[in-house]
């Protein structure tokens, strides 16, 4: 079986993936988390949340890319 060892672009693309993954999944969650709100308090509209995912998924890449570049 041949091994294949990632360069420093692929791996700081999947580290960038899980990042946007994970801000993704947080974002879409608090935004049914407030629509479940406002359907139970019988509110016809609700605000969505500010939408900080690139900022955010960067800072999470960073810090994730940064834990992996350790030795």
């Amino acid at each position: 079986m041949p091994t294949h060892n990632k360069t420093g672009y692929e791996i700081r693309l999947e580290v960038l993936q899980m990042a946007v993954s994970l801000v993704n999944d947080r974002y879409h969650q608090t935004c049914h988390q407030l629509q479940y709100a406002a359907e139970k308090s019988n509110d016809k509209s609700f605000a969505l949340p500010v939408d900080t995912r690139v900022a955010d998924a960067t800072a999470i890449a960073e810090q994730l890319y940064d834990f992996v570049e350790k030795k």
